[in-house]
């Protein structure tokens, strides 16, 4: 914490001109708030996440979890802790772990070291967490020797320092006994790696699961492209396409072929599961047509081989080897390979070509005028006893055209290169190369006569290839062999016209033909090059919107410090007005002509997806991309500076490409100070991996991995889903069906974002695992999802513990991250799901996980319960019209075996119009849950409104267990092998019940029915007073173990419902702080405001006109404050001569005694003030904050009578 002595004026200032905005809240009693859940575990007051450290030691069951003390949202995140002795009812403990130097404490895993390994003692218990700090996310280690409740951090933190990725976190660790080690499981972005060790100090890496070598589509809401190296002319293109559903939306996946770079020209194939339809599509310069479709009943989470057979203008496609389309098209006759997807997570596996002719050529609508000409594998191969002409049906006028052209030996051996021609090679230019006189000429045709502009003697080979180029510009032309410019001559006959290709009286082949921009430029300097303009004068948006005015930004600072840009503005590729991270696209710079050294320099920073966010250096000519820089540091806001060497290109005319195409954290790139002409000699801090993209050899077959993203995220494929990224894995071996001596291993991954409700979920993998390696039994593709909610996540095991039969017990997050931050909870954010047996279970589509949640006997409300037998359930049935309850248990049978009904359920938490329905879909086979009319709470358009999973009949029957609580509904069908769990934010008053059947009767053949008592209990409140009616003002008031905590920035009132005149009023007061670096304040990773904590007397109920009583830490002083209209005025103030020293994790006990006009207040007994005030006689008793967290307890009044 920084102390700073202010002015008596800033002070008041600051602590007393904040406007008061009452919104009063009366107190509803411990554990009692709207939406507080009476049976699930959460946090007394402030945010939590993911659960953490579950460990069971000497009859208690230990949750930990993730856990921000000084607000309700994710922030600087601690380690909570909280113990149970049966799963139901918990104990809240004090925080267990703090940030510090290394930084916060994310996610891990505690166990008990029954055999010492680490040395720290008997039986000690060790946790293993992730550490996020300046240097990353690293791994590191903590132990306690009195059953967790106070830790000791391990000295040689972090004991695994060097993390490969940015994102490297979670540590999940249990003992191995059959290899006699300690096994950690590390989710690293799309994957989750695997170490051992013997001591819980020393980590060796053992093996890694995930990625499949395919590739997957990871932007909605767009249309992406990823595009290969390799080219074909005819072939057969074939891959296993995905069609992964994500947030709702279900979209299309495909294959794309002779097209350019950019995917702007050629041709796709798309298979679209939203309309059931495949289609042939052909890029014109970015445009779409639909060349033929056919309707075909398509699946998502399903996999489909696509392959298409391509000769000469005939296109034919299979689908899972059915032919769906046959047609002829001359549009476009060779490019390269490609993938695309609209609005689709699509993935793509096993993709593969086989080229039966490969003349590379990126110019198209050939035909032929004279002579024979075919594609072969060698080019295009042209033979005549005369002249033999094939024209393009592309034209321009300042191009760079080139080929490599083979001449056979006999004939003429003449080749040439045909330009600004008519479509009938009658009119225009030739650039020839006649091997049998060794002559390269410059030919002028005009009505067929032809007239030699420039001719010059060359040794020429037969049998060996030559390069062969032609550059123009207005009425310049330029004609290169093999690099070296033969002639430079102006002729203005013709200045634009067709592109074609030219023999006499030989065979030749003719390859690389290729067709470039002709830019000419003398700036040295690209415009704008700093964005000092404010804007992106010079700057242009080639696609999407990751850039933008609103990027340039004169921000200084961002939430860790300074950018470090240069100058006034740079381009910030994060804003809330465009998207934030999930915007992606391409912005390029004016052209220049590089000069000077060649060294160019910049500044980046924000993401190091060095994939999907990066800055190049392209030739404007053909766009080919020279030097590609991505962000080699850490995901970090802060700029770094970067060199090139870019001497080889010195001449050439160039621009500077920027790409995001990358979502999520960190999602985004910043650029500043692009200075593309330097003198002098290059500094030596040319960045190493800044280099030309490696060149892939040209093949004629086989699998295509060399993919790049052209648009949208493209993201390596995983075994199950990888829609966002992998979190808090564990790996856990559980019987099957019951059967201890029938074991398989099951991975449990949670992934953010992508799960089937949309956002959060998670997805497991059932195989084996050896000690050092996990196999996965399924094919990749395969998808199994732990809960089909949209409210489960990061859900691990507890270490120690197991059922008789080796189940596993564990809970989760109730929550997802799309709306975490805003659910409409008031002091405290956030629910665990209740504690699950987890085991597997053989079914006919093979092993499958099985959940079932802890016995709730104890707290059932026997006395209400209610039980019905063999009904018929018709429409909206009355059975349960006199049900009002918001936390119950539901155990429902019905018979299918022959009912006519086509769905059937309950509608829970019904109220006039708000209802949750729970039901059974007959003819899909699907149990759902229906939130979209739960409430008023909007979840986001990233999670649909109906959530539902596969759920089969079993003997004819259905069986639901349905659990409800005020803001949670968890459903697991068929004793739970399908789960659903959601959050829901009904009115309170929005307790009926419903049960119904659409289409037909259905029959309940059994339903128990049992409200549920509240596991939470007032007296479990820690806060002690005689004070009572408490009514919260303003702020954030919650009872907590350390007594009634305050929270606010800027003023907070509480007001208690007791007045008196003439009294005694004193508690204690702390005012927490975490401090990360306690030997160097400015490096504090924590930003947790450090404030004041008052007793208010004498005050209305508005909170603003009444005394205060003030400790505050923030400015070393004690003060005594009159409120007027909510205006604070000091009347007396001690800080004892400047040497009073107030502490945070202190407490301070504060009394004021009031008799009459005589104010006295103490401060730990100690008379500080003594003064007289007589404008309140009388009034409430309260407490207040400012712009702090404060704990208040031991609050006490003694009222005096007028005598004393």
């Amino acid at each position: 914490m920084v102390k700073r002595k202010l002015s008596m004026l800033l002070i008041c200032f600051m602590v007393f001109s904040l406007p008061l905005t009452p919104a009063f809240a009366a107190d509803l009693g411990y554990y009692d708030e709207t939406y507080r859940n009476q049976i699930h575990f959460s946090p007394e007051a402030n945010w939590m996440n993911d659960p953490n450290g579950m460990v069971y030691y000497k009859g208690e069951y230990h949750l930990f979890y993730q856990y921000h003390p000084y607000g309700t949202k994710w922030g600087p995140i601690h380690w909570g802790h909280a113990v149970s002795k049966d799963l139901i009812h918990w104990k809240h403990l004090p925080i267990a772990l703090y940030p510090d130097e290394n930084g916060q404490i994310f996610s891990g895993s505690a166990v008990i070291d029954w055999n010492n390994t680490a040395g720290f003692g008997k039986e000690a218990m060790v946790a293993i967490f992730t550490h996020s700090g300046d240097n990353g996310q690293v791994q590191s280690i903590a132990y306690s020797l009195d059953r967790g409740r106070t830790w000791t951090k391990y000295e040689g933190n972090p004991v695994m320092p060097d993390p490969p990725i940015s994102d490297w976190r979670d540590p999940k660790v249990f003992w191995h006994e059959d290899s006699r080690q300690w096994v950690m499981s590390l989710a690293a972005a799309n994957k989750v790696m695997l170490y051992t060790s013997p001591n819980l100090k020393e980590w060796t890496y053992a093996s890694e699961f995930g990625e499949d070598n395919g590739i997957q589509a990871n932007s909605l809401d767009t249309t992406s492209y990823a595009m290969s190296s390799q080219e074909g002319g005819s072939f057969t293109y074939e891959g296993d396409i995905t069609l992964n559903k994500k947030n709702g939306r279900e979209g299309s996946g495909g294959l794309v072929f002779r097209a350019d770079k950019n995917a702007k020209n050629g041709y796709v194939v798309s298979l679209d599961a939203k309309n059931d339809v495949v289609t042939l599509n052909k890029n014109i310069d970015g445009s779409n047509t639909e060349i033929a479709s056919k309707s075909l009943t398509l699946g998502t989470s399903s996999t489909y081989n696509v392959q298409v057979d391509v000769y000469g203008h005939d296109i034919q496609v299979f689908v899972d080897d059915q032919s769906v389309i046959k047609e002829t098209d001359t549009e476009f006759d060779y490019g390269y390979y490609g993938l695309t997807a609209w609005n689709s997570t699509a993935s793509f596996r096993n993709v593969s070509f086989k080229n039966t002719s490969n003349f590379a050529t990126n110019l198209s609508n050939w035909t032929a005028v004279t002579g024979r000409w075919e594609d072969t594998m060698e080019g295009k191969s042209g033979t005549s006893a005369d002249d033999a002409f094939i024209i393009s049906g592309k034209t321009g006028d300042n191009f760079i055209y080139n080929a490599n052209i083979d001449l056979s030996e006999g004939g003429d051996e003449t080749g040439s290169l045909v330009f600004r021609t008519d479509a009938d090679a009658k009119n225009g230019y030739m650039a020839s190369i006649d091997a049998l006189n060794d002559k390269v000429k410059i030919v002028k045709m005009e009505d067929g006569n032809r007239t030699v502009l420039a001719e010059t003697t060359v040794t020429l080979d037969t049998y060996q290839s030559h390069d062969l180029k032609v550059s123009t510009f207005g009425s310049n032309i330029k004609m290169y062999l093999d690099g070296n410019l033969i002639h430079d001559i102006d002729d203005a006959t013709f200045l634009s016209g067709h592109f074609g290709l030219h023999l006499l009286h030989s065979s030749a082949i003719f390859q690389d033909v290729q067709l470039g921009r002709n830019i000419m430029t003398d700036e040295k300097e690209i415009t704008n090059h700093d964005f000092e303009t404010g804007d992106l004068t010079g700057w242009t948006v080639t696609q999407g919107d990751p850039f933008s005015d609103d990027h340039v930004s004169s921000e200084a600072t961002y939430w860790g410090g300074p950018f470090g840009h240069e100058g006034n503005y740079h381009l910030w590729g994060y804003s809330k007005l465009h998207e934030g991270d999930e915007a992606t696209g391409e912005l390029h710079s004016s052209y220049f002509k590089l000069s000077g050294s060649g060294e160019i320099n910049l500044l980046l920073g924000a993401g190091d997806d060095g994939d999907n966010t990066y800055v190049s250096l392209v030739r404007a000519a053909d766009d080919q991309e020279l030097i590609r820089q991505a962000n080699i540091k850490f995901n970090e806001e802060k700029y770094s500076k970067y060199v090139w060497d870019a001497s080889k290109y010195i001449g050439e005319v160039l621009y500077i490409k920027v790409v995001d195409h990358a979502k999520d954290g960190y999602g985004h790139i910043n650029v500043d100070d692009v200075n593309v002409y330097n003198e002098g000699t290059i500094s030596d801090k040319v960045d190493q991996v800044a280099k030309e993209p490696e060149k892939t050899d040209m093949k004629q077959s086989g699998l295509l991995t060399d993919w790049s993203a052209v648009s949208g995220q493209w993201i390596p494929s995983t075994n199950g889903s990888i829609g966002g990224i992998w979190e808090c894995p564990t790996l856990v071996e559980l019987p099957v069906d019951g059967d201890p001596s029938k074991r398989k291993w099951v991975l449990q991954v949670s992934i953010n974002d992508g799960a089937p409700a949309g956002g959060s979920g998670m997805q497991y993998f059932v195989g084996s695992f050896d000690g050092k390696t996990f196999k996965n039994e399924n094919t990749s593709d395969k998808v199994l999802w732990t809960d089909y909610g949209a409210d489960f996540y990061a859900a691990v095991d507890w270490s120690g513990v197991e059922g008789k039969n080796g189940e596993k017990y564990w809970l989760g997050w109730m929550s997802n991250w799309q709306y975490a931050n805003d659910t409409p909870t008031s002091t405290w954010r956030s629910s665990t799901t209740l504690p699950r047996k987890m085991e597997l279970t053989q079914t006919a589509k093979g092993l499958r996980l099985k959940q079932t949640p802890i016995s709730l006997k104890s707290i059932r409300d026997r006395g209400d319960r209610i039980s019905y037998t063999n009904k018929i359930i018709s429409g909206n049935s009355r059975l349960l019209s006199n049900f009002s309850e918001d936390t119950f248990e539901m155990i429902a049978l019905f018979d299918v075996s022959d009912t006519k009904a086509t769905e059937f359920g309950f509608e829970i938490r019904k109220g006039s119009e708000q209802y949750t329905t729970v039901g059974y879909d007959v003819y899909n086979e699907q149990l759902f849950v229906d939130r979209t009319h739960s409430g008023n709470f909007d979840y986001g358009s990233n999670v649909v409104g109906k959530h539902d999973g596969p759920l089969h009949a079993k003997n004819g029957t259905i069986k639901l267990q349905v659990i409800v609580d005020r803001s949670a509904v968890e459903v697991f069908g068929d004793d739970g092998t399908t789960v659903i769990t959601d959050q829901i934010f009904a009115d309170s008053a929005s307790k009926g019940l419903t049960i119904y059947s659409k289409d037909g009767n259905v029959k309940l053949k059994s339903l128990h029915l049992y409200p549920l008592k509240s596991v939470w209990k007032e007296k479990d409140s820690s806060f002690k007073s005689n004070l009572s009616g408490w009514t919260a003002v303003n702020g954030k008031w919650a009872d907590t173990i350390h007594g009634k905590q305050g929270q606010s920035k800027g003023d907070a009132f509480i007001v208690s419902k007791v007045t008196g005149r003439n009294f005694v009023y004193e508690a204690n007061i702390n005012v927490p702080d975490t401090d990360s670096h306690p030997g160097d304040s400015e490096k504090d990773l924590i930003d947790n405001s450090i404030g004041a904590g008052s007793l208010v007397f004498r005050s209305d109920l508005t909170a603003k006109n009444l005394y205060a009583a003030n400790v505050d830490i923030k400015n070393n002083i004690v003060k005594l404050i009159k409120f007027v209209d909510g205006t604070g005025y000091e009347i007396a103030t001690y800080n004892n001569d400047e040497k009073l020293d107030l502490q945070p994790n202190t407490d301070y006990h504060l009394k004021v005694e009031v008799q009459d006009d005589i104010t006295k207040v103490y401060l730990n007994n100690k008379l500080v003030i003594d003064t007289k005030d007589q404008t309140y006689k009388e009034g409430h008793f309260g407490l207040n904050v400012w712009d702090t967290t404060a704990f208040f307890n031991e609050v006490k009044v003694k009222l005096k009578h007028k005598d004393e």
